[in-house]
């Protein structure tokens, strides 16, 4: 009996090991199996640098290192410590013929610049894996504790390295063809015309200067200022410095090598004082300078959280299902007693096991229907979505719109999220659950979620979309040496958003109420009653304003209405760029400018195509950046 179970042993030993050669064997006649694919390098978003709370550009130059053709739907997986996926995966077709190479690109959400591990995955249930990890390295701060300016040169591929050392290089065909993507890039410095873009990334480039990028233009080679066509011939403008939207372009003389960080940086504050001077404000404030930072901001340390997933855990508070706690814990006691001491009892009292294990039985079926039934009583059943919107002017009526959803379902199903609009960018801003799902990024960009009954899923976008023409003229203004708005009279040329809540103006360091003044046949927008100072929302700032009932802080609020109406201040502090107690402390803002807010009900252009049916409400906060009036010129005689 011993022997044949030692020979039976034997022989299944030898099978395992005779499945191992074969194994080892096919991999060595097989290469391409396991290195059909490698990843020759990585950029990480302009400067090779993961700017974090912000959708960047990951670039993976890929080689096919095989005769045959690599045609795979591939993922980019965000993984833990322990090498776990979690989030929602990214999804992108990828064609190679044999022996060649070519550059991705996926647009990752970054929550932690110290974290950073990716894998990208392809083959049958994407078994074949390469990670994809970034050098910790910690973005430049400035001198407000804020991210220091990301600066590129754009150079071609074929370009040899340029003399520009104090500048990142980026090639210029990895420029995202749309501007959602370029979220996380401040200034550009170009000595050439692209000459390899084509219309989208034209366009895109063009978008990202509009909403307030910074362009350094060079000479070419021969000395000559550059000329560009098409959509970008806005630049050929003869200036030394001029404006694009809410971008700026400086022309500068000389060569890369003549130029660094400092001079430029130089050379934009005179620009910004030129402007100054030119505009109808008193002569204390365009000689102002921007105070030191004396502010001590160890207290920022104890923040914690990403305020894009603080955005997304509030809307989720908006549809927290209202479960009947009282009623469960009850409920749970008396099934603790059925199971003990009740199945005891039962037992001794009928002798026979049978009967107890029925009895057993019964009981967790019981209570099981019980916790379902009263477990998925919440938010009077009703599936709805809520979301939060900046929407930021670009040209020709489109707006680069980042966006916040939460979606309530109270029937569990896989559900598609997508909207109308250029390079769609999806995130879940999260790294703590797996998703079952996808995002597939870019054109015919959408969301992909499995959302179990009585749950929700929540996920930022960034999108470039369509929206009627809204424009406003500052045609009066009168500012007091203190910086203070004394009269401001903007015209509305166009109609305004249906269901307004709130309009503000913001100049220095506050803000403004402004309120609706019909005269004439037109109608204006007029200083109101109240005056805001910008330091007056510090404690907005708090991460317990964002996840305080995640973690049992604070009072509970129910009313949409007003969380919605709570959630006004820290938009506006997003689109400032504004997420610490330092920054704010710091921020002086655009003195040649005035920043006008809108904040109104969600309009229906700007509502998610899903097959979620329920209704869709939220608010968005639509800006506008108006140039101040010059000064009026008093030398002409009548």
């Amino acid at each position: 009996m011993i022997s044949h179970l030692l020979i039976k042993n034997l022989n299944r030993l030898i099978k395992r090991q005779l499945l191992s050669v074969g194994c080892l064997g096919l991999l060595l006649c097989f290469p391409s199996l396991t290195y059909a694919l490698e990843i020759e390098e990585v950029i990480w978003g302009f400067n090779n640098q993961s700017t974090q709370g912000k959708c960047i550009p990951l670039s993976l130059l890929l080689s096919n290192n095989t005769p045959e053709v690599f045609d795979e739907l591939m993922q980019l997986n965000r993984q833990q410590y322990n090498g776990s996926k979690v989030g929602a995966p990214l999804f992108r077709a990828v064609y190679l013929a044999p022996f060649s190479s070519k550059w991705v690109q996926f647009y990752p959400y970054i929550i932690d610049q110290g974290q950073n591990n990716w894998s990208l995955n392809w083959g049958p249930r994407f078994i074949y894996s390469r990670k994809v990890s970034s050098r910790s390295n910690a973005s430049a701060m400035d001198e407000s504790g804020g991210r220091d300016s990301s600066r590129i040169i754009l150079t071609g591929m074929d370009a040899l390295s340029r003399s520009g050392r104090h500048f990142k290089q980026f090639p210029e065909e990895l420029f995202p063809p749309f501007v959602t993507a370029t979220d996380s890039l401040d200034e550009v410095i170009l000595d050439h015309v692209p000459k390899r873009w084509e219309a989208a990334r034209r366009g895109a480039f063009m978008d990202w200067l509009y909403q307030g990028g910074v362009l350094h233009l060079l000479p070419d080679s021969s000395g000559d200022n550059l000329v560009f066509s098409d959509t970008m011939n806005e630049l050929n403008a003869p200036f030394e410095h001029f404006r694009v939207g809410s971008g700026l372009v400086i022309r500068h003389q000389g060569n890369l090598k003549q130029i660094d960080k400092e001079k430029l940086k130089l050379e934009i504050q005179k620009v910004h004082a030129t402007q100054l001077s030119s505009l109808d404000i008193p002569e204390s404030l365009q000689k102002r300078k921007k105070k030191p930072n004396t502010n001590n901001q160890t207290n920022d340390d104890y923040r914690y959280g990403d305020t894009n997933a603080g955005f997304l855990q509030k809307l989720s508070d908006i549809s927290r299902p209202e479960h009947n706690w009282e009623l469960i814990y009850v409920m749970t006691i008396l099934y603790i007693f059925m199971i003990y001491p009740g199945c005891y009892l039962y037992n001794k009292r009928q002798k026979g096991y049978r009967s107890s294990l029925l009895f057993l039985l019964i009981s967790v079926a019981l209570f099981s229907t019980i916790f379902w039934t009263i477990g998925k009583r919440g938010y009077g059943e009703t599936t709805t979505m809520n979301s939060l919107i900046i929407a930021q002017p670009l040209q020709d009526g489109q707006y680069d719109l980042t966006g916040w959803v939460n979606s309530f379902v109270t029937d569990g199903a896989e559900y598609q999220f997508s909207l109308t609009g250029d390079g769609p960018i999806y995130s879940t801003a999260q790294e703590t659950e797996k998703i079952k799902g996808g995002i597939i990024n870019g054109a015919e960009g959408k969301f992909i979620a499995d959302i179990p009954p009585f749950s929700d899923r929540r996920f930022m976008y960034r999108i470039k979309s369509k929206y009627k023409l809204q424009d406003f003229e500052l045609i009066d203004q009168k500012i007091g040496t203190n910086s203070n708005l004394e009269i401001i009279k903007i015209r509305v040329n166009s109609a305004l958003p249906e269901n307004i809540k709130r309009i503000q103006a913001l100049y220095g360091r506050a803000l403004y109420d402004l309120k609706q003044s019909p005269e004439a046949g037109s109608l204006f927008l007029v200083l109101g009653n109240q005056r805001t100072p910008l330091s007056a929302w510090n404690s907005k700032l708090d991460s317990d304003e964002l996840y305080g009932r995640q973690f049992g802080y604070g009072e509970e609020e129910k009313d949409p209405s007003k969380i919605y109406d709570s959630l006004y201040e820290r938009l506006v502090l997003k689109n400032l760029n504004i997420e610490k107690p330092s920054q704010l402390n710091q921020y002086q803002g655009d003195l040649s400018h005035l920043q006008l807010f809108i904040y109104c009900d969600l309009p229906d252009e700007f509502k998610l195509k899903t097959n979620v049916q329920g209704s869709q409400q939220g608010r968005v906060l639509f800006t506008n950046q108006l140039a101040l009036l010059e000064k009026k010129d008093n030398s002409k005689n009548d």
